[in-house]
């Protein structure tokens, strides 16, 4: 029984095209990170931010060009690990891609939660 269903669900799984989804996902979900950042992060509440290595980059950038400049390199790098290992393993790469789009979704939603929550204790400036 489980052998006949690993041996529907691998063909799926190797699909090209299952491959360009969910990097098309994973792109969509680091430009919604970059936005959600920059909102937790504006106008220069660097602390928040829990990767030392982003941090170190939008502290010496400033943010929202050291977000973008971050983001940027990154996505050129995994993009061509991407493209490089679906030709090889495509079973492999997509499931490693489909963990890295359900980590990036919990990623993005916290971000969006702590914006919301920080927006809602600012004082309302006068008119």
């Amino acid at each position: 029984m489980m052998h006949s269903f690993i041996d529907s669900i691998v063909p799926i799984l190797s699909t090209p095209l299952l491959t360009l989804g969910i990097t098309i996902v994973f792109l969509l979900l680091n430009i919604l990170d970059a936005h959600s950042t920059y909102l937790v992060l504006k106008p220069h509440h660097f602390e928040r931010e829990k990767n030392p290595i982003a941090r170190w980059v939008f502290k010496k950038l400033k943010i929202p060009r050291g977000i973008v400049i971050f983001k940027v390199l990154l996505m050129s790098v995994l993009i061509v690990a991407i493209s490089y290992y679906a030709a090889w393993d495509p079973l492999t790469i997509n499931i490693a891609m489909l963990i890295a789009d359900i980590l990036f979704l919990v990623v993005v939603l916290h971000n969006y939660r702590i914006a919301r929550r920080i927006k809602r204790s600012r004082p309302e400036p006068l008119s």
